[in-house]
Parts: structure tokens; sequence; C-alpha cells
């Protein structure tokens, strides 16, 4: 009996309206660069697990894609979940698209538009979001990928 209310409020959580001001965050912290939707994909899984989480809120001007990487314990499953989360990612672009709050160019670059919905997303996502997009700031996509354990994009 317990399990529906539990579904829904997963569900409630987990839907393309309540994660988009996260990647909308990512992408109003970040300068736009050609190709880079492809980061896209790993904001949600890299921003709600616990460990990664921890890591990005602790995140300092030193911090960067290497030291994201020392602790390996952070990466287990990351590819797993990119799969897992690529569709709720694509419902997300396109919320933030008939929204008008980004803009795609033909070469793939994510512009931010307008300002960030934060009313009903969690603040820690929002902070870890915007960290994230500091740290990728250093580094080309492709190498992004590589260290963070893919073997494709």
């Amino acid at each position: 009996m317990m399990s529906d209310p539990i579904e829904h409020l997963h569900t409630l959580q987990r839907s393309p309206f309540a994660l988009a001001p996260v990647i909308h965050q990512f992408y109003d912290s970040a300068a736009p660069r050609e190709r880079d939707l492809l980061l896209s994909y790993l904001v949600l899984p890299m921003v709600l697990y616990p460990s990664m989480q921890k890591f990005l809120l602790g995140a300092n001007v030193k911090s960067s894609l290497r030291t994201l990487c020392q602790e390996q314990s952070r990466l287990v499953g990351l590819v797993h979940n990119t799969r897992r989360f690529k569709a709720l990612t694509h419902g997300a672009l396109l919320v933030l698209r008939a929204e008008r709050s980004i803009e795609v160019t033909d070469g793939l670059a994510v512009k931010s538009v307008g300002q960030v919905r934060s009313i009903n997303a969690v603040e820690k996502q929002l902070r870890a979001a915007h960290r994230l997009a500091v740290i990728f700031a250093e580094a080309d996509i492709v190498t992004i990928y590589r260290m963070l354990g893919f073997k494709s994009l």
C-alpha cells in the first residue's frame, strides 16, 4: 500500500519539469561552446548522485576535473546512470526550449536566455550544477567524457 505514494513522490521529483532548472543552471553558469549540448547528458546523473553531489557542493576554485576523477567511488555507475537519465534529460531540454529558457545553435551550443526558475528547484542541486559547469569549463568535451570513463559519446 505504501509503495504507491512513494512511487508518486519519486515520479514528481524525477520529472522533466522538476529537473529542468538544474540543467538550466548548468548552462547559465557555463559559457556556450560548440557541441556542449552533449554535456547535458552528464548533468543529472552527476548532480543527483549523492557522493558526486557532496564533492560538487564542497568544490572550490582549486577543484578541477582531475580532482573530481581522483576518487573512483564518485564515478561508479556513471555510464549506466547516464543511459538511465537520457530520456529525462531529453524531456528537461524540451521543457527548457518550450519555455524559451535556452537556445540551441546549429553547432549544438546551448545558450541560456532567461532567468533560472529556482522557485520549485532543490537549492543543493542548483549549486552542484553551477559548480559542475565551472569544473567542466577547463576541458574540452571529448576529454571530459574520456576522463569520466566513457568509451564513446
